[in-house]
């Protein structure tokens, strides 16, 4: 029986700094930039939009003025932010906003990069550095298994 009480005031004491960690999905930091893009569909060249609300060396947010289905793959030309060179890359329909939630900024497509050169990816990274992140729209959300796993350690 005192061993088993000695266990609960360890294990109550180890939660005494006990914080929830926050989720970090993103493998780089995304730039508040609206900059020139085409982003059309690979099946019939749907022009999906033509300006971005974000941008990543991963992907992009994309005012979208077309419907389409998640994972869909498209094409994107690019118009380098402060700059008038464009890069191309391929990529996929990665997540559909409806605007429907208040912080929305209306009908936008987030668009993962699949592939991109070298060279463009490079330009990207140097067009990208010293732009503001966007302000977040919501709260980032509770990372519960990371902090469970972080309580065993």
């Amino acid at each position: 029986m005192l061993d088993t009480l000695e266990v609960d005031l360890d294990l109550a004491s180890s939660f005494a700094d006990f914080a929830v960690l926050r989720a970090a999905d993103r493998k780089s930091l995304r730039r508040a930039v609206r900059t020139e893009c085409e982003v059309v569909a690979e099946d019939g060249f749907r022009l999906l939009g033509r300006y971005t609300l974000d941008l990543s060396e991963d992907g992009l947010l994309l005012d979208a003025g077309a419907p389409c289905v998640i994972g869909e793959p498209v094409i994107v030309s690019l118009r380098m932010p402060r700059g008038t060179s464009w890069i191309d890359a391929e990529g996929h329909v990665a997540r559909a906003i409806d605007g429907q939630r208040r912080e929305d900024c209306g009908s936008a497509l987030g668009i993962a990069f699949d592939a991109m050169s070298p060279v463009d990816r490079a330009i990207l990274r140097a067009s990208l550095h010293g732009l503001p992140p966007p302000v977040p729209r919501r709260h980032r959300r509770m990372d519960y298994a990371s902090t469970i796993g972080a309580l065993r350690r």
